[in-house]
């Protein structure tokens, strides 16, 4: 996936946003609850690994959330930790088609990339 965003959050929302789009269309994902994470990293690539890997848990486990919108509630970039929340609504294969399954998030070849007037995210995810 190669997303862009005029701000870093803005990228990260739209990633999360992209790898839901993997999984079903979004258009038929309605915004009945909402699902918040939080993760950490060492780096802004580690953060961005467990971003995403935490939404993927979201998804993978009961209740099997699935997001049509994603919000940064907080972003630190000193300390590297973040907190997001998805809206969305369970996952259900008689409502949402099944898209690709994303089985997980990979380092391989991972980038991000932010300038004064754009932000660039590059991620490989397993499918």
């Amino acid at each position: 996936m190669f997303i862009g965003g005029d701000t870093l959050e803005e990228a990260f929302e739209q990633v999360a946003m992209s790898m839901f789009g993997y999984m079903t269309e979004i258009d038929k994902v309605d915004i009945l609850m909402s699902q918040d994470i939080e993760a950490d990293g060492h780096d802004m690539l580690s953060l961005l690994f467990h971003f995403l890997d935490e939404f993927l848990y979201v998804f993978s486990a009961e209740p099997y959330f699935i997001a049509k919108k994603v919000k940064i509630l907080s972003f630190d970039r000193e300390n590297f930790k973040i907190k997001a929340r998805g809206y969305g609504e369970i996952f259900d294969l008689d409502k949402h088609p099944q898209g690709t399954e994303v089985k997980a998030i990979t380092y391989s070849n991972m980038q991000v990339h932010e300038n004064e007037d754009k932000c660039e995210l590059f991620v490989i995810i397993d499918i």
